[in-house]
């Protein structure tokens, strides 16, 4: 479905600017999603990043706003023409613009509360869903804009696998006896960590199934 879409979308020149918009929105999540919980993990000071990180989330709310109007005015134009790549272009910058919001919520979260992160239990564990996740960016951007099925059925796998390494995490924290200030940030911070996988997800998504299903979970083999 997505490579005929996509063929679409890189042969008119309105669209393919849209699909160049869309992965400078991804690529400028990824910065996000790694300077935020550099911040939040304590490796990088708050300071050095406050312009910044809420510089590139107008730069990226700005992108989807971009992208919007000019998908209204080509279907103005074009009623009846490229309405199924349109809308799957308008369901996968939502989700990155989600995403950035997610990053943002990551450096917000690292100001609010000032903590330092216990090294083993949870430091250990949570650097490594960061790191699981982080490597899923790259790989999404090349399924998307090639029509990767191989490297958009390998980032729902391993996004899955973060996910549910989230879920697990979570019920530990349940379970366990901690200060409230850092159950919250710890738990939050997981939580944020398995939003952005599911979006990155939902964007890898739309390589391997048809519109309707966007958004919803799919099994990688399938």
């Amino acid at each position: 479905m997505l490579k005929e879409l996509l063929q679409i979308l890189k042969a008119k020149p309105a669209l393919s600017d849209m699909l160049d918009e869309f992965t400078l929105m991804v690529e400028k999540t990824e910065w996000m999603f790694v300077n935020s919980i550099q911040v939040l993990l304590g490796e990088k000071p708050a300071a050095d990043m406050a312009k910044a990180v809420y510089a590139k989330d107008k730069e990226v709310n700005e992108h989807e706003r971009s992208i919007r109007r000019k998908i209204v005015t080509h279907l103005s134009l074009n009623p009846r023409a490229d309405v199924p790549a349109c809308l799957m272009l308008m369901s996968v910058v939502k989700d990155t613009e989600r995403i950035g919001d997610y990053c943002k919520n990551f450096y917000e979260l690292a100001t609010m509360i000032n903590i330092v992160f216990d090294r083993g239990r949870y430091k250990t564990p949570i650097r490594d869903l960061v790191t699981q996740t982080e490597s899923l960016f790259a790989d999404t951007r090349i399924a998307f804009a090639h029509s990767d099925e191989k490297a958009a059925r390998s980032v729902i796998a391993r996004g899955e696998q973060v996910n549910q390494q989230c879920n697990m995490l979570i019920k530990q924290l349940v379970a366990d006896n901690l200060p409230t200030n850092k159950a919250v940030v710890y738990a939050l911070a997981v939580r944020y960590i398995k939003r952005v996988s599911s979006h990155l997800n939902n964007i890898a998504t739309s390589v391997v199934t048809s519109i309707d299903n966007l958004d919803f979970s799919i099994d990688p083999k399938i």
